[in-house]
């Protein structure tokens, strides 16, 4: 049979994989296939090499060394047998099918006179896992077929010296595991003097591990030299803050620089882009690249591996836990890579927000989030450990007001406010309550702002714009987000530090049963908006119900039918009115590819539908005010000296309801805002025919749009990057993950159970958190999404996930609620509490034990559900 051998180009390796072509060479027909600068070759398979050492003298050179050990890889024996084997192989032939595909291949792609760079793929290389960093061979500036036979096997040769072999031991990778593949492409610049430039870059700082920067070395001519350390390279690092660059010059050589600042800001953007389009801004990538004088070509990329966490001095956990309690309510699903890329680039002002405004020092750069499945987890160690140093918050109070199921972070014992460090966490919680104190007064005129903000974009026509213009418009938009996303955990500290002050007040003077009192005092807090726009559908639900032209429009498949009745309608001018209030919000808002209900208001007419339907017998408000009024009624129970405190104190968690609620309306009216933004880049995208829809722009990260604007891309691989991303999206939606992961390497298990798992016996009952007081009782209706709404009857209890304010239309259904994940603060908790409606959180897997049809009791002041029957026992 005659030997088929073929060198491969760039978009066949992405195709063939890493056991085919090796880590360099698919990464490059990756960067390659997403549109970045890559010179002109291809891989030599690694099969050529599997063929050239299963000759019956290699293969048995190679078989005397399997029982070598990474400690014995240096002894001279080893050693002089690993020479032998490197003299075998160069002086070997390649086969000539093989030396006639390498002549095939330079001839078609025209370097067969130019020179090119012969680089080692090996099969285990620039993986996630291994390297070989340094280890194997490259060949610079080589012509002509004969001479790239040669450096072919030079390559091949340097698999089998005494470093390579010690590597592989010392990671566990066999030697039949690792053939070695070979890059073959054109070398950059002048033929004789090379580039002007090269060098390596890195998306993080190798050394601590800090993230959000671009480390950059490197020198006049080719890059080998700073890989290998033979030159004192010009050093940068430009860090990324928020949406901006900052960067600096960090070596003493005092040579001019090779670079200007332009070169260095396009450099650390390419370098950025390499990082979400090969890491998914998780992973961070090492960079080697060179500048011809006009543009940057990317030679190799590969993730940087085993680095250290960079993190607060105090954290002593070598495991990172990773959990998304409280963050599920607003990313329940995975991400779109916008979403995820603006999430990362605003964690740490979002999660830390507190922390900023006290003084407490933060290391700038932490790896705050990262997706599993591509859902975001944050670093609950580091959290756990900087509100306990920062501010005496012990590991349970931080777990039972966020929710979750993980555990708690080792701490010294005794008072966290003795001795010195205690003083200064008492002074960091005066500084914090002075910033919180007047938060009441300042807060809403911002929040009003950002939904303004919002609601005067849909009008302003940006396809006008010139793409400066555009760019401009985008950066001020992204800023106006970034400023605002710590808003959303300070009004989080302002509300929960009132309710803890309510219940360490009451504790002192009343005992226990502080918690159900509490909850019953927050029903009826008024202007909670996720709460207002529920009772606002109902009242559309009334307008309707009386407006003789409202049945036609409702009857219709558009969902702006509306629009075509009288202006005298009543609904009409109330769908109009709501919209103008509510129309940035939407199901699931904080996911930015989800249309905003001004765009479509389907989700809103269905629930108005719904409520003329199967009318509630009851107002809502009315109800909530009655069990307010109750809970005031109790107060007498409470010493009188301590009535006007307590009443004080009330009056400010209640105001931060509606600042906690209100500042997430902010939040998905800054998300609207962007939102917009990405659909004009989408558009002229797609124009250029880079993407298919205006909506892929959804599948890029912010670095991309940023690129695309500033025309340094010009979306080329754009359709290539939406394509690999939809297929990871889809297969991440298949599955679903545990709360807590302490390990990168968690499997997803199905989201549906599998078949006869849904036995369970008639009786059961599982323990959360008492999240909004009351009981009751009623049929369990398991929801994974809102979009699955109309499957909940009225008087149906809700079991969800996790909430978020598109969930809240669904709550005045509910006779009451369960939420899987959730802590006190979440934002189920807090509406609950608002509508007076019985709730637990956090009752663990609630999704799997609790099925449709079962009836269920909530008790939402011991925080229990039972079953008290299934469907299974009526038959």
């Amino acid at each position: 049979m005659t030997e088929q051998v073929a060198v491969l180009g760039w978009s066949a390796c992405v195709d063939a994989g890493t056991a085919v072509v090796g880590g360099k060479g698919w990464n490059l027909g990756r960067l390659s296939r997403y549109g970045f600068q890559v010179p002109a070759g291809g891989v030599l398979p690694a099969a050529a090499c599997e063929a050239l050492l299963g000759t019956p003298a290699l293969a048995a050179e190679v078989a005397a060394l399997a029982g070598v050990t990474a400690g014995e890889a240096g002894d001279e024996s080893v050693v002089a047998h690993l020479g032998r084997l490197r003299d075998l192989i160069l002086g070997a032939a390649l086969s000539e099918a093989t030396h006639q595909a390498l002549g095939d291949f330079l001839h078609q792609t025209g370097l067969h006179d130019t020179p090119v760079a012969v680089r080692s793929s090996a099969v285990a290389e620039d993986g996630a896992g291994t390297a070989f960093a340094g280890i194997h061979d490259s060949v610079l500036g080589v012509v002509g077929v004969d001479a790239v036979v040669k450096a072919v096997l030079r390559c091949y040769a340097s698999l089998w010296t005494p470093q390579a072999l010690a590597y592989r031991r010392r990671f566990g990778v066999a030697d039949h595991d690792t053939p070695c593949a070979v890059v073959i492409c054109e070398m950059v610049g002048d033929p004789d003097r090379g580039p002007v430039c090269a060098g390596v870059a890195f998306s993080c700082d190798p050394v601590t591990g800090e993230r959000s920067l671009v480390a950059i070395n490197l020198a006049a001519g080719l890059g080998d030299a700073v890989v290998s350390g033979e030159v004192n390279p010009q050093q940068y690092v430009v860090r990324r803050k928020d949406m901006a660059l900052r960067f600096e010059r960090t070596d003493t050589l005092g040579e001019p620089a090779l670079l200007n600042d332009g070169q260095v800001e396009a450099l650390a953007r390419l370098v950025f882009r390499v990082h979400w389009a090969l890491g998914d801004g998780d992973v961070p990538q090492d960079v080697e690249w060179a500048w011809d004088g006009d543009r940057f070509w990317l030679l190799q990329a590969r993730p940087i591996t085993r680095l250290p966490r960079w993190t607060f001095p105090g954290v002593l956990t070598t495991t990172v836990t990773w959990s998304n309690a409280n963050v599920r309510d607003s990313f329940p699903h995975a991400l779109t890579t916008m979403t995820w890329s603006f999430a990362d680039a605003t964690a740490q002002a979002i999660v830390y927000a507190s922390t900023e405004v006290s003084g407490y020092p933060l290391p700038a750069g932490m790896e705050v989030m990262r997706r599993f499945g591509g859902r975001p987890y944050f670093d609950l160690d580091a959290l756990q450990w900087c509100l306990w140093d920062g501010f005496g918050i012990t590991p349970a109070e931080t777990n039972r007001f966020m929710g979750g199921f993980q555990t708690e972070i080792p701490i010294p014992s005794g008072s966290p406010f003795a001795g010195r460090d205690g003083r200064a966490r008492g002074l960091r919680r005066l500084h914090l309550l002075r910033y919180l104190w007047s938060f009441d007064r300042r807060t809403p005129p911002r929040i009003q702002a950002m939904i303004h903000a919002a609601r005067e974009a849909r009008a302003t026509e940006l396809s006008t714009l010139s793409p400066v213009a555009l760019a401009e418009h985008v950066r001020r938009v992204e800023q106006l987000g970034i400023d605002y996303q710590p808003v959303l955990q300070l009004a989080a500290a302002y509300y929960g530090g009132w309710i803890v002050g309510m219940q360490e007040l009451l504790r002192r003077v009343k005992g226990g049963g502080s918690e159900t009192l509490i909850g019953r005092l927050l029903a009826a807090s008024g202007d909670v908006a996720s709460a207002e726009q529920g009772h606002r559908l109902q009242e559309l639900a009334r307008v309707a119900g009386v407006d003789p032209a409202a049945p036609a429009a409702l009857a219709s498949d558009d969902p702006f039918a509306w629009r075509a009745l009288p202006a005298s309608s009543g609904f009409r001018g109330a769908m109009e009115r709501y919209l103008h209030d509510f129309g940035h919000r939407a199901v699931f808002e904080m996911e930015f590819s989800s249309p905003r209900w001004f765009e479509n208001p389907t989700y809103l007419l269905d629930q108005v539908r719904f409520h003329l339907d199967h009318p509630d017998l009851r107002d809502q408000r009315d109800h909530a005010a009655e069990v307010r009024a109750r809970a005031e009624e109790s107060l007498a129970e409470v010493p009188f000296y301590a009535r006007p405190l307590l009443r004080w104190l009330l009056r400010r968690a209640r105001t931060g309801a509606g600042l906690r609620e209100n500042a997430k309306s902010g939040a998905a009216a800054a998300v609207a805002l962007i939102r917009q933004v990405c659909l004009e880049v989408g558009r002229r995208l797609a124009a250029a025919g880079q993407l298919e829809s205006a909506d892929d722009v959804f599948h890029l990260a912010t670095v991309d749009v940023e690129a695309f604007l500033d025309e340094t891309w010009d979306g080329r691989g754009a359709a290539a990057l939406v394509e690999d991303r939809k297929r990871r999206l889809a297969r991440e939606q298949t599955i679903s993950l545990p709360g807590v992961i302490t390990d990168a390497e968690v499997a997803g298990r199905p989201v549906q159970p599998e078949a006869g798992s849904s036995a369970h016996p008639v009786e059961a009952s599982w323990n959360g958190l008492a999240a909004a007081p009351g009981t009751a009782t009623g049929v369990a209706r398991v929801i994974d999404t809102p979009h699955d709404g109309q499957r909940l009857k009225r008087g149906d209890v809700l079991v969800a996930p996790s909430t978020d304010p598109g969930w809240t239309p669904l709550f005045l259904r509910a006779s009451a609620v369960v939420m899987e994940t959730g802590g006190y603060l979440s934002h189920g908790a807090v509406v609950a509490r608002e509508f007076g409606l019985p709730a637990v959180v956090n009752v663990e897997d609630a999704m799997l034990n609790i099925k449709d049809d079962d009836a269920v009791r909530v008790d939402g002041d011991a925080g229990v559900v039972s079953r008290i029957q299934s469907p299974q026992s009526d038959s």
